[in-house]
Order: structure tokens, then C-alpha cells, then sequence
């Protein structure tokens, strides 16, 4: 899936697509969501000096912090394209028309090199989940010096991403920029990411973060938890009980009859 992103709203699934969503409607010029783009602050404007008549408005995001300068992300977007890693994007043939957009967005560690024709060859941003860092850095060149031109929004929880020695995914980031000095490589400060958990808490109805409790399968049984018998059960090739896909239903007839979820509680939203 690609998703041109201009005066619309684009719903994608995982919180790296989310953290990149919410990311990129914050730079676009035109929109106006509220909550969702709280979640990046309130971002100063700067006139860029050109040699033109014409003056570019550049937009500072205190939220997204430099590795290695230390200074807040700089950046403007009007028309972006977001391109999602699924497996949908092979023979759709836009690579041509996602490469026009003035900011192009993707995900993680997927490639263009031998994609072009379907996804493009050009990546402005790309949202890095933490635990992707270790697949940049298997192909280092390829993402740090080769698309040294591509800005990397790094987020993570606070323990991997501290910046007091033992945040462990930090110190390959500060090492990496030791190595490529051109690298454009930004992390989500710990506010930022604390609001965004929230933002995603309240747009899905998950806490990302907190509030599992590993319990046993059955109530009257041990062993068995809960949450690794239904994903077992959820893509079993046959025979199981899809737990996650009985709740969708559940959901789809409380919003038409009055029933109510306790212990624990939950809601359809």
C-alpha cells in the first residue's frame, strides 16, 4: 500500500506505521488534526533564504532530537507519499509516480534497490522502530552512506533508547554517526514517545506499553498463557480456535446490542 497523503487521512496498521502517519500529517502544511498532531508539539516556522524570490517555510520539531548535533528536526512537507512495506506493492508499477511527491516516507529497512519500478527510488524520511536499527546496520553503506540524503526518525522505549551509556540501541546510533558523520539519524525524545503511546492507546484501544498481565490459559489450569495459546491458536493452518477473530465478532455485536466486558474489562473501543 501506498498512501498519498494530502488533505486526507490514511489509517495504517502496526505503531511504526502509526509513528510515521502521525509524523508525517504533522508536516503537512494543509491539515488539521488535532490530537494526532499534538503528539509532535508545536513546531516553530523559518524562512529559509533562497536565491529566488519564492521563500521555503521550514518547520522545527522539538520532539525529534539530531544524535549527533543535538539539534531539533528541521522539516517541511506538502504533498508526502507513504509507502508501506506489504507484499501489495510488487507489480503495482508506481514507483514513478511516488517519487514525484516532495516527501516520500518508508519503513524500517525496506529496500529500493531492485524495487524501483514499483516503489519508487527516492526515501526523504524513513521511521526506524528499534528493533529495526540492527537490519540497518547489517547493510550500513546502503542506508548511511549511499542515502545519506534520507532523514532517519529513530523511536524506542526509554530503556534502550537513554542516553546515560546504557541504552543500548543509543549507543549504536552514536556509534553509527561516529562512522557515517553525514548520517541524518534523529531519536523521539522521551515526552514524545510517552504522548504517542497515548495517542496510540486512544486511536486503537491498546495500551502499546502497559497493562499486560501474563495469565494462564485456562483459570483452573497452569502453564498455558493466555496471550501465546491465541496467537497459536489465531495462525494455526487448521483446527483452532481463533480466539483474536471470536473478539472482532464480539466487538461487531456490542456496537448493536447492549453487552458489557468485565474482569477484565473491555471495550469496543
Amino acid at each position: 500500500m501506498a498512501c498519498i497523503l494530502k488533505k486526507k487521512s490514511v489509517v495504517v496498521a502496526s505503531f511504526t506505521a502509526l509513528c510515521l502517519l502521525l509524523l508525517a500529517m504533522r508536516l503537512v502544511n494543509d491539515m488539521n488534526f488535532p490530537l494526532l498532531l499534538s503528539c509532535f508539539g508545536q513546531p516553530e516556522t523559518k524562512w529559509i533564504p533562497l536565491p529566488y524570490t519564492f521563500r521555503q517555510p521550514l518547520r522545527i520539531h522539538y520532539g525529534y532530537i539530531n544524535v549527533r548535533t543535538q539539534e531539533p528536526l528541521q522539516l517541511d512537507c506538502d504533498h508526502c507519499a507513504i509507502v508501506s512495506n506489504s507484499g501489495q506493492m510488487v507489480g503495482q508499477k508506481v514507483g514513478e509516480e511516488i517519487d514525484h511527491s516532495s516527501c516520500i516516507w518508508r519503513m524500517n529497512n525496506a529496500p529500493t534497490k531492485g524495487f524501483e519500478e514499483d516503489v519508487g527510488h527516492v526515501t526523504m524520511v524513513r521511521v526506524v522502530s528499534h528493533t529495526s536499527v540492527p537490519l540497518l546496520l547489517k547493510n550500513p553503506d546502503y542506508f548511511f552512506k549511499e542515502a545519506s540524503a534520507t532523514i532517519y526518525v529513530i523511536w524506542g522505549p526509554f530503556r534502550n533508547m537513554r542516553k546515560d551509556g546504557n541504552g543500548i540501541v543509543y549507543n549504536m546510533l552514536k556509534k553509527t554517526v561516529d562512522n557515517y558523520p553525514n548520517a541524518q539519524i534523529y531519536v523521539t525524545t522521551e515526552q514524545r514517545m510517552s504522548y504517542c503511546d497515548d495517542v496510540f492507546k486512544e486511536e486503537t484501544g491498546k495500551d502499546r506499553t502497559e497493562g499486560y498481565r501474563k495469565v494462564p490459559y485456562h483459570y483452573y489450569e497452569q502453564g498455558k498463557d493466555e496471550c501465546n495459546e491465541y496467537l497459536l491458536h489465531e495462525h494455526a493452518p487448521h483446527g483452532g480456535h481463533r480466539f483474536i477473530t471470536e473478539k472482532r465478532v464480539f466487538a461487531k455485536w456490542a456496537e448493536k446490542h447492549r453487552i458489557i466486558f468485565t474482569h477484565p474489562n473491555w471495550t469496543v473501543s
